[in-house]
């Protein structure tokens, strides 16, 4: 293949896959599966080009590794069980054992990165749009029953000291944070287990038996509409900080502090 046409396909794949990135979260969700299809035809076609880029510098074996490697890296970088002091500066992580990680995401991944006492916390979510429609106390986010607070894979806490939330104690590393939804209050669960994909079904007894405790906070009424799922940090003066979730009129403050060691 000639140097036009491969720059060609590079281009073309390169901006379907941007396309497919910025377009997925506004997608039906029945197009999804659909879209990723050709989404990864193009992941594909843009590992190709590559490669036959490389091979003009080098030889066969080396361009072929690089290529794969630069396909792989998104994947290892996310799947790697990393210590906390370095996770928090990784990606966040993906449960790539489950299919639908493997599909454009019409709820994007967000995270948010605070400090506790001084020490470093990270939240790692799904961000669901409302796409006007009733979400919270609704039929998709019921009051009164399991929700894993966010989309895909169960929203997570990565921290590198051990820390207070909602008053319940968890220790450093990686932990997953499942809420009960209520008109006025909601249950706050901390929970060892981060395998799982995050679908309340998938909240089996095995996993019920890695929770570390729960707590409850009040929900509040914000100011304005928050269209997608949002995390932001409210520090506070003593060290402490509180988790804020918003979505749409709601507002949840989850307190996190440090324990002494």
């Amino acid at each position: 293949m000639t140097r036009a046409p491969v720059r060609r396909t590079l281009v073309a794949a390169g901006l379907v896959l941007l396309a497919g990135l910025l377009l997925a979260p506004s997608l039906p969700i029945g197009a999804i599966r659909a879209v990723s299809v050709v989404w990864l035809f193009a992941l594909a076609a843009l590992t190709r080009g590559a490669y036959l880029v490389l091979r003009h510098w080098m030889p066969r074996g080396p361009a072929l590794t690089l290529s794969l490697l630069g396909l792989a890296s998104p994947v290892v970088l996310t799947s790697v069980r990393a210590p906390s002091a370095v996770a928090i500066h990784l990606p966040c992580h993906r449960n790539w054992g489950w299919m639908p990680t493997w599909l454009l995401r019409s709820s994007p991944m967000g995270s948010t990165v605070f400090r506790v006492g001084g020490s470093v916390v990270k939240v790692c979510y799904g961000r669901p749009d409302a796409r006007r429609r009733v979400m919270l106390g609704g039929s998709r986010v019921p009051f009164g029953r399991l929700w894993r607070t966010g989309a895909n894979e169960p929203t997570t806490i990565i921290s590198t000291a051990p820390l207070e939330v909602a008053g319940v104690a968890i220790p450093p590393g990686r932990h997953t944070l499942y809420t009960v939804p209520g008109p006025e209050t909601w249950e706050i669960i901390l929970n060892g287990a981060t395998w799982q994909w995050g679908i309340e079904s998938e909240y089996t007894p095995e996993i019920r038996r890695e929770e570390l405790g729960r707590g409850i906070v009040r929900s509040e009424i914000g100011a304005g509409y928050v269209e997608r799922l949002t995390f932001t940090a409210d520090p506070r003066p003593d060290g402490a900080a509180d988790l804020v979730l918003a979505w749409e009129s709601t507002r949840v403050r989850i307190p996190f502090r440090l324990l002494s060691r």
